[in-house]
């Protein structure tokens, strides 16, 4: 039996060598691409979701806004009517309509703070 040239064997050795170290470099390929297409759709979702919150806010602004636009009305109005209205006798209560207003005010500051319809 012949035996093949030593150099054959390293040659045959180096490519074995350079075939494995060259697999592992495309599986490392692979599977970074794979990683950087996982983050592009975690930085979609997260865009999707922040725009979401983001419609959210505005929408919480721009009720918040009108809120305090009907507040500000019902405290003016509120001012108004009493500096038309006499002081009461400090001995006796308040008239049921003055209290029937100030209740109604109450009510609907109250469901306005919980977040409830007036």
């Amino acid at each position: 039996m012949i035996l093949p040239s030593p150099i054959y064997l390293y040659i045959g050795a180096a490519a074995l060598a350079i075939g494995a170290i060259s697999g592992y470099k495309v599986r490392d390929w692979q599977c970074d691409a794979a990683m950087a297409k996982a983050y592009e759709a975690a930085e979609k979702q997260r865009k999707e979701m922040q725009d979401e919150v983001g419609r959210s806010a505005r929408d919480y602004e721009a009720e918040r806004d009108r809120a305090a636009g009907l507040q500000r009305a019902t405290v003016r109005e509120i001012r108004t009517i009493y500096e038309s209205v006499p002081a009461p006798a400090p001995d006796c209560a308040a008239p049921d309509s003055v209290v029937g207003l100030l209740k109604g005010s109450v009510d609907s500051a109250n469901a306005s703070a919980t977040g409830k319809s007036g």
